[in-house]
């Protein structure tokens, strides 16, 4: 517990760093790339743009996030109990879909980029990915790896749809979340849950969107939420405001409370971006535990997504209306 006193007062000192409303306003007022690019020169971010113009906004981002992950895992891992970590099982998901993009590239698909973030040191995940050897070995334990799990599991099929490699590495990533989120501290266990509805939710408008059936959506529904996956099947034949309405009844309710339309996807996204940050806050103000960690992390994110969305409006002279809401 020692460690992580030690932790959350780093992460204290970090939180100085992340963009403050007022220069959001001033990054969203400037008029070409290169002034936004100036302005958030004069942030944390200025470590990772010499040389780089603002095109190359991407690659600044990732750097900062895959600095901000490495710092975090060696801090949880000082702490003594990485096998216990929240933090370290949500970082997975990046490895995850570095593996979904390896096991396209062997499939013969289009080559993906590569995410820099990781659960591990990056050595150590391209090292579980690439040698089948050492990857049965650690997966072969009770309770082993779970990227060597999953390359063990997924090298030994074919996937000639690339929705339907997303779709089982998905099912892996949220089912593994799932068992995790029992060991979680209650308030961590009902965020994760949460979180799972409300990416079902997303999910059960874009089949509504896309007009497909209950047997469709029920193959992409998520495991670990609050709601089960078997309520989210009937409401596939309801509108907007039917889905809205049984959705304030559901334990994130909220997200119906603030918003009127459920008909246009980024507003939903938006808002349920909003009440999972919210529902954050409340670690913020912890002395100890993980918890402030995964709250930081967190923020870096959504600070990262909203950086791409004005970086791109900039870029490709979007007028304010079509993207300032989202940001």
């Amino acid at each position: 517990m020692s460690g992580y006193t030690y932790a959350v007062a780093r992460v204290r000192a970090l939180e100085n760093g992340l963009l403050s409303p007022g220069r959001w306003e001033r990054l969203a007022a400037t008029e070409t790339p290169d002034e936004a690019w100036r302005v958030l020169g004069e942030t944390v971010y200025s470590r990772w743009m010499e040389n780089r113009s603002p095109y190359q906004y991407e690659e600044v981002i990732w750097d900062e996030l895959r600095t901000t992950a490495d710092l975090l895992r060696a801090l949880v891992e000082e702490g003594g109990l990485a096998q216990e970590s929240f933090l370290l099982a949500y970082l997975l998901k990046y490895d995850m879909h570095n593996l979904k993009i390896l096991l396209l590239e062997k499939a013969g698909g289009r080559p993906g980029k590569p995410a820099p973030v990781s659960r591990y040191e990056w050595a150590q995940a391209a090292k579980i990915m690439a040698d089948p050897k050492w990857v049965e070995l650690t997966a072969g334990q009770e309770g082993g790896d779970p990227l060597a799990r999953a390359t063990i599991i997924f090298e030994q099929k074919e996937f000639p749809d690339p929705q339907e490699l997303q779709r089982e590495v998905d099912l892996f990533y949220y089912g593994y979340m799932a068992e995790r989120s029992r060991k979680l501290s209650p308030a961590l266990r009902e965020f994760w849950a949460l979180l799972v509805d409300l990416i079902n939710l997303r999910i059960l408008l874009r089949v509504k969107i896309m007009g497909k059936d209950r047997a469709f959506l029920a193959r992409f529904l998520l495991p670990g939420g609050l709601v089960p996956e078997k309520e989210f099947l009937p409401a596939l034949a309801w509108s907007a405001e039917e889905i809205r309405n049984w959705w304030f009844w559901r334990p994130a309710g909220k997200l119906a409370a603030g918003l009127e339309d459920f008909s246009v996807l980024w507003r939903v996204e938006k808002a349920a971006d909003q009440l999972l940050t919210r529902y954050l806050e409340r670690f913020r103000r912890r002395a100890f535990g993980e918890e402030p960690l995964f709250a930081y992390f967190w923020d870096k994110e959504r600070e990262g997504r909203k950086l791409r969305v004005l970086m791109a409006a900039k870029i490709n002279k979007m007028p304010a209306e079509e993207w300032k809401e989202r940001i």
